[in-house]
């Protein structure tokens, strides 16, 4: 049911990018995979994502600046983008928001909660 959704999961953390995508593809999602906010822009010219996954803390361009240049750009900016990141304090979820993300998940993931939150922002993608 789930193979019609692709997902971009963007980290610089390899660990962390073969577990979302271990995660997600054993539910059935096609997962592409980006190390940092350059190599996530190269993939969304190949391939417009259903949802993006999204680490905060980056090398070079972190995750909030990939937030605002997607949700600013026409191309992109109906893309549902969840947060995911070790540092979900309350003043980075504020910004998250702010700045048109979907949800923010806490890192270490709870994999149940992850799943709902990506299947939710998923429903939001079927409406459209």
């Amino acid at each position: 049911m789930n193979n019609r959704f692709n997902i971009l999961v963007v980290d610089d953390s390899e660990t962390n990018l073969v577990l979302l995508e271990a995660i997600l593809e054993d539910v059935g999602f096609n997962i592409q995979t980006a190390y940092s906010a350059v190599e996530a822009l190269e993939q969304l010219k190949k391939n417009i994502p259903n949802i993006i996954l999204l680490d905060l803390l980056m090398p070079n361009e972190n995750g909030f600046n990939l937030l605002k240049k997607l949700k600013s750009n026409e191309n992109y900016n109906q893309i549902p983008i969840i947060i995911v990141t070790a540092f979900a304090n309350t003043e980075n979820k504020i910004i998250a928001k702010d700045l048109g993300a979907e949800d923010v998940i806490e890192k270490p993931i709870d994999i149940p909660e992850f799943l709902n939150k990506v299947n939710k922002a998923l429903e939001k993608v079927e409406k459209l």
